[in-house]
């Protein structure tokens, strides 16, 4: 391709892609969000349903929960599978989300490394001394409750097993996933396989650069929450300002929760998508989960 040609089809995909973009990123800014105080510390609900297929080409259901910096966070797990909820009940917490990729016959059913109080308890499941796509990042909570997102050394993506770069992550708790989607205010690269592009309900943490944190879950597999690719989800985690962000388990696994105090019961807000209905009872059990206290 001769350089006048290679200028003019770079410049028609600027033409074609940046409206787009701008048209979908209008529409998530103005969409009919509610929003809901959880606590008034610091703890806000916002979601908005796209209709008439007004994000991306398509319905979408997105829940956002901002979270200041001055409460804790943790990371918890059980030697066997618990709904996201019963998580959030049993620890005390306000809130929290599913956390990494898990399989039954894993330690801890976890299938990326998974450090809970300082204890080892699964570590990561590496197939052909390659990481996986979703072992490119670690979620790190310290012993002040603080989070904070760390992005896997370029030279250890092709690690052999055992050579394990989260044990040396100075933390309390370390839960690894991924992919890794937006570290230091820029988007990271992502693949063209099916897992990136087609759409899944996600669940993903975000962290601006005041510290303030973003637990944002997408619906899917519905006619009224299309899902998205991880390019999208991408798109509006940079949309509301996520400085680092990092992909969890998706799926049926997609699950936010919250209450205004340790007394109430615990509320799932989303629609997980287990059972294939539009409601709050789908949940699927999972190996871990993120959660505000």
């Amino acid at each position: 391709m001769n350089k006048r040609l290679l200028a003019f089809v770079i410049l028609l995909l600027t033409v074609c892609v940046a409206p787009a973009q701008n048209k979908d990123s209008l529409a998530f800014v103005n969409g009919p969000w509610k929003t809901r105080i959880i606590h008034w510390g610091g703890i806000k609900l916002r979601q908005c349903a796209f209709t008439d297929s007004s994000l991306f080409r398509s319905n979408q259901f997105v829940s956002i929960l901002e979270v200041r910096n001055s409460f804790r966070f943790d990371i918890v797990a059980d030697s066997i599978l618990v709904l996201t909820e019963d998580f959030v009940a049993y620890s005390g917490a306000l809130a929290g989300i599913n956390g990494s990729f898990f399989a039954l016959d894993a330690p801890w059913n976890s299938v990326d490394y998974l450090r809970v109080d300082n204890r080892d308890l699964a570590p990561n499941q590496i197939k052909e001394n390659r990481r996986l796509f979703h072992q490119t990042a670690a979620i790190a909570v310290s012993n002040k409750g603080k989070l904070s997102v760390y992005r896997v050394p370029d030279s250890d993506m092709e690690t052999a097993p055992g050579e394990d770069w989260e044990r040396s992550i100075v933390a309390e708790d370390v839960l690894t996933s991924g992919p890794l989607l937006r570290f230091k205010g820029e988007n990271m690269p992502l693949l063209s396989s099916s897992f990136y592009t087609t759409r899944h309900p996600r669940t993903a943490l975000g962290i601006r650069r005041g510290g303030r944190v973003l637990m944002v879950v997408v619906d899917g597999r519905a006619a009224r929450a299309a899902g998205m690719s991880l390019e999208e989800l991408q798109q509006i985690l940079k949309w509301i300002r996520a400085y680092d962000a990092v992909n969890l388990d998706g799926g049926g696994s997609s699950t936010l929760c919250v209450r205004k105090n340790a007394t109430l019961p615990v509320q799932t807000v989303n629609h997980p998508s287990d059972n294939k209905q539009f409601d709050a009872l789908g949940a699927r059990r999972v190996a871990n989960a993120i959660v505000v206290k």
